[in-house]
């Protein structure tokens, strides 16, 4: 995962990442090693992450606009931060699982036999 661009908004910084989609232990991975990094700067600001309609990437998004010397510190480590992530998730697949034929055969025969058996 790399950060593609960085934006300025009125009061928060937004890095605009090349991935795809991030999942929630992902987002928790890259907030629980970049806090302590910044709390060292002096900035009690967190990050959040958003995904907008029409764009792709998803943002990262400081909760702050810091100078530009430390923004630059900021975005240095996050890119280190963020490197190993792939962009795209590994894809799951579902599994739906059925019970076996021969028990559902059963559970049949047995509810014939009880209708029939009963008048």
């Amino acid at each position: 995962m790399k950060v593609l661009t960085r934006h300025k908004a009125f009061v928060h910084t937004h890095f605009v990442t090349d991935c795809v989609r991030l999942p929630s232990h992902r987002m928790r991975e890259i907030q629980d090693q970049i806090h302590p990094f910044l709390r060292r700067l002096g900035i009690v600001f967190g990050i959040h992450f958003e995904s907008h309609p029409g764009e792709e990437g998803v943002r990262i998004v400081l909760e702050c606009v810091p100078v530009r010397d430390v923004l630059e510190f900021i975005q240095v480590e996050l890119e280190r931060v963020i490197a190993t992530i792939p962009a795209r998730p590994r894809p799951t697949q579902v599994i739906h699982l059925d019970r076996p034929a021969s028990r559902t055969g059963e559970k049949r025969e047995q509810d014939v036999t009880r209708s029939e058996a009963s008048p």
